[in-house]
């Protein structure tokens, strides 16, 4: 039996300029909901307006779900701002809800310049340092969402990767600056390691309100990066995407001919003929220890999650209105001391295989900046 779905979950409060950085003064659920898959794929997988927004609706009203995490560049290379207009046509629909949850926005890659990610896909996938293109890069997306006309805001704006080889603190007051513009309400921060953190905080004067990170059982780079103690120190929440190990610890994939074509995890390492396998075969390990507990295989993943500390969110993505209500009911679901135990026991045992992402994303990206 799965646990029962909630209304209501723990927040946890956003520091970083408090006064703005919340819509009507919420703080993050610990099972938010990411929008991402909805249309980073090829446009014939887009998931339908009606279903997309039941996924959503029923989030925020029956799951108690007070983060939507979006990108401005979460669509195809015809289309980088699917996801952007799919969340406004969502809330021109539904316009009471603008104050029922965060929207939560990655952005600061170069996109729509020659070279950019719309000409030449991922090996475009630049980002912005000059503080000129990123307040247009910003104002794209204010556009996209409709938030000078009466529209969602921006309640948390991410630059989606901090560049090499720049000044942390040059970089991080030039996102400060456009916050105070008035562009977004708070800075949150993505694929930062612990030192970056810390030098963001120092120079945005605690202006950070949130870290976006990998992080799962088949992901534990974070814990080694000092992200988990930086952000506990600060108490910052930590939004942890991809929860569910790219949908492995779901405990449904079995093939990789069941993933759609043009799906990213494709390309990914831990998704390749050599790793598949074996990723499967960890994944069911860690789903028969959900089954003895009466919660699925999701469910658990999530639960471990945050178990691991109490400034964690999760940010798992679904298209299916009852998974989303599965996922936040993970909220309520408490792992003992041996369960903990007999998930820990199988990841030693049985490792995860590939690396996170794909190549030219280790090698370009800066995932840990």
């Amino acid at each position: 039996m799965s646990a029962p779905a909630i209304k209501q979950q723990q927040q946890i409060p956003l520091p970083g300029n408090p006064a703005t950085s919340a819509a009507a003064g919420l703080g993050v659920s610990r099972i938010s909901l990411g929008l991402m898959g909805m249309t980073w794929t090829d446009p014939s997988q887009f998931t339908p307006d009606d279903q997309a927004f039941a996924v959503i609706r029923r989030s925020i009203h029956e799951g108690g779900v007070t983060l939507l995490d979006a990108g401005q560049f979460y669509g195809p290379q015809s289309d980088p701002h699917a996801n952007l207009k799919l969340v406004k046509r969502y809330f021109d629909k539904y316009p009471d809800d603008k104050d029922k949850v965060l929207l939560c926005v990655k952005g600061g890659f170069d996109l729509f310049s020659p070279g950019g990610y719309a000409e030449k896909g991922f090996a475009g996938m630049n980002p912005l340092t000059d503080l000129d293109k990123l307040r247009e890069s910003v104002k794209l997306i204010r556009q996209e969402l409709g938030s000078d006309a009466g529209g969602k805001d921006i309640d948390l704006w991410e630059p989606a990767r901090y560049p090499k080889n720049v000044d942390v603190g040059e970089m991080t007051r030039k996102h400060i600056a456009l916050r105070d513009e008035g562009l977004f309400r708070g800075l949150a921060l993505s694929e930062v390691g612990g030192k970056t953190i810390r030098e963001a905080w120092e120079a945005s004067k605690g202006g950070v309100a949130a870290i976006e990170i990998e992080y799962s059982a088949f992901c534990l780079e974070a814990e080694e990066q000092g992200v988990l103690a930086a952000c506990e120190e600060f108490k910052i929440p930590i939004l942890a995407y991809s929860p569910v190990g790219k949908g492995f610890l779901t405990g449904t994939i079995t093939s990789r001919s069941e993933i759609p074509e043009g799906d990213l995890r494709l390309r990914m390492d831990q998704y390749a003929e050599e790793n598949f396998q074996h990723n499967v075969d960890v994944a069911d390990k860690l789903k028969s220890i959900a089954t003895e507990k009466g919660v699925t295989a999701s469910q658990l993943a999530l639960a471990w999650i945050l178990a691991r500390s109490p400034i964690m969110t999760a940010i798992p993505g679904t298209r299916q209105p009852d998974r989303a209500i599965e996922n936040a009911a993970a909220a309520e679901v408490k792992l003992t001391q041996e369960d903990l135990k007999e998930i820990a026991d199988v990841l030693e045992k049985n490792k995860p295989k590939g690396g996170r992402a794909f190549e030219h994303a280790r090698q370009h990206m800066n995932l840990w900046a």
